[in-house]
């Protein structure tokens, strides 16, 4: 498709790492700000889309070890993600419980041992990528078509409302899954729909753009998380994320989504943080800025924070942080040393 076949892969996955935060920034800011505003739309714009489509992804490039070495699969794929929540959760709890954001009424051990039971509010989908993992391995043998019933079945469960139990990683399963599964299961087909896009690119724009109406339309409704609607919207978005990553890649524009893609966990694992300051400044002072643009702030600060502070120490001896040490590998599994969080999917490094 270009020098690097699969540049349509980090463009459509800094999107959505994008939205994602964009989302998370809003969520946090409503509360304190008093107010709807244009930066709720675009959240709730993003609600159906980001997360399936960033889950699709990551489904797409799971064929690649479930059928190789055992000890490869469960390195990269399993062990891997909990190694990157234990470190992020141990430092996001110790930095919140610093600057006084910690939850009310809990001390700081006692936090870190919750975060073992409930993952933590800004890094489940670490636990949860694991998870994801673990379940496709299990059930590799078995007929695809029947999975993927069952985990569509779950999803559509969620959406009305009958599996809410209040774990997230339960209620994340359900939920997000049958995207992952699909993504998985649809890596060929996805791979061959980014190249023949590549080669005839006109009507894309259009087929885009009624997508986008179709997905404003039923957010304002709000019939987008609706059960049956919502799957549809994550498959669509999936779909249409594809495409337009595969018209940035061809474009070159916009290489700062190129960036955020190959970085995406980078930046997920460091979000929390800016959020957190934002809004223990708004909750103790009398400041009530525009909720919109303070949203939009905020979201830049959680994408701009993590990758300067992941390029400050990547080349020091913290870059633990984002590097696996080979003691924390194992044996027979096989990648280079150390494995970087912050690098795309299809690079020899993990993500």
């Amino acid at each position: 498709m270009s020098n690097t076949p699969s540049k349509w892969v980090d463009y459509s996955t800094g999107l959505c790492i994008a939205l994602f935060v964009v989302t998370q920034s809003v969520l946090a800011i409503a509360p304190l700000s008093g107010g709807a505003s244009w930066a709720h739309l675009v959240g709730a714009w993003s609600v159906p889309i980001a997360l399936p489509v960033l889950f699709a992804i990551a489904g797409m490039h799971l064929p690649r070890t479930l059928f190789g070495s055992k000890s490869t699969f469960f390195d990269r794929k399993v062990l891997r993600f909990v190694y990157f929540y234990l470190v992020w959760m141990v430092l996001q709890t110790v930095a919140l419980h610093i600057i006084g954001a910690g939850p009310q009424g809990s001390g700081l051990l006692e936090s870190l041992a919750l975060g073992l039971v409930q993952p933590v509010a800004g890094l489940w989908i670490l636990p949860l990528l694991a998870m994801f993992g673990l379940v496709t391995w299990l059930v590799r043998l078995l007929k695809p078509s029947r999975i993927l019933l069952i985990a569509a079945l779950l999803q559509i469960a969620h959406a009305a409302g009958l599996v809410q139990t209040g774990a997230l990683l339960i209620d994340g399963f359900a939920q997000y899954f049958v995207f992952f599964f699909a993504g998985y299961q649809g890596a060929g087909l996805m791979r061959q729909f980014a190249t023949r896009l590549h080669k005839r690119t006109s009507d894309v724009s259009s087929a885009i753009a009624i997508w986008a109406a179709i997905n404003t339309t039923l957010v304002i409704q709000g019939t987008a998380t609706l059960p049956v609607i919502s799957l549809i919207l994550g498959l669509a978005g999936t779909v249409s994320l594809i495409a337009l990553g595969v018209l940035l890649a061809q474009s070159e524009r916009l290489q700062v989504l190129h960036h955020m893609g190959r970085n995406h966990l980078v930046i997920y694992t460091g979000y929390f943080v800016p959020l957190a300051l934002a809004q223990g400044f708004l909750s103790a002072s009398s400041f009530a800025p525009e909720p919109g643009l303070t949203s939009l702030a905020i979201a830049i600060a959680g994408i701009t924070g993590p990758l300067a502070l992941y390029g400050l120490l990547r080349s020091t001896p913290l870059k633990v942080f984002y590097r696996r040490p080979k003691r924390f590998r194992l044996k027979g599994a096989d990648a280079p040393r150390g494995q970087l969080i912050g690098q795309s999917y299809d690079t020899a490094e993990e993500v």
